[in-house]
């Protein structure tokens, strides 16, 4: 009986959190109706029926009288006006974990894999200069740094090196984006490529941050340890 009371315990605390979220979606229009972002209807006492809820969109409920209800994209709209991401990125904890600098990387790769699968799957996807600034809005630094975290995370995995003869520019068929990657003419660079590795999605998202910080605190406390030996001998 004690398990079954924490199990209780814990579903109900999971509910009210789920409550509590919809109530701050909700109140979000409290001073200005049309940016609810959630609405909840009421019972005939005035509870809240929160089963019921309805989800608006990203730019709120809207001026109109009939709220702007959210739509789930459907599977037969263009793939390049959709980008899927997997439900274990939410409930595995990678949302909380991932800095917003890294989720947005993480996200490009996710719209440069929609974009050209067949050169993700084969020799991976990449990004750089003035298509990841203006595009995606994200600067060099922040851009190699959540790639080397994504790396050590297990989220993606560096692509086999280009071949002869293959083209480094991907050209955008319908032309909702330019081209993603173009070298200066002066100068020939050959950029990191990268596949996703939706597998790592399924580990527990801190159980990884954890594993990961502590193997580099190790290595830190290792070349420390290394430092002092070097300048006790010199």
């Amino acid at each position: 009986m004690r398990g079954t009371r924490g199990g209780r315990a814990a579903e109900d605390l999971r509910l009210r959190r789920v409550q509590g979220a919809l109530r701050t979606l909700e109140e979000v229009g409290r001073e200005n109706l049309d940016q609810a972002l959630v609405e909840v209807p009421r019972g005939a006492r005035g509870q809240r029926l929160y089963a019921s809820f309805r989800l608006m969109k990203e730019s709120g409920r809207g001026s109109h009288q009939s709220p702007d209800i959210y739509t789930v994209p459907a599977n037969h709209w263009h793939p390049s006006k959709t980008v899927t991401i997997p439900a274990a990125f939410f409930l595995n904890g990678w949302v909380q974990v991932l800095t917003p600098s890294e989720v947005a990387t993480w996200l490009a790769m996710r719209v440069l894999s929609k974009w050209a699968p067949d050169k993700h799957q084969e020799s991976g996807v990449f990004l750089y200069g003035d298509a990841r600034k203006e595009k995606f809005g994200l600067r060099r630094d922040a851009w190699e740094d959540g790639c080397q975290l994504l790396l050590d995370f297990g989220l993606i995995r560096f692509a086999r090196p280009m071949k002869d003869g293959e083209s480094a520019v991907p050209l955008i068929p319908n032309g909702w984006l330019t081209a993603l990657a173009e070298p200066e003419p002066r100068e020939r660079y050959e950029p990191h490529r990268y596949q996703l590795t939706d597998q790592g999605l399924v580990q527990d998202a801190v159980e990884v941050c954890r594993r990961e910080f502590t193997l580099r605190q190790r290595v830190l406390d290792r070349r420390a340890e290394e430092g002092c030996r070097a300048s006790s001998t010199a």
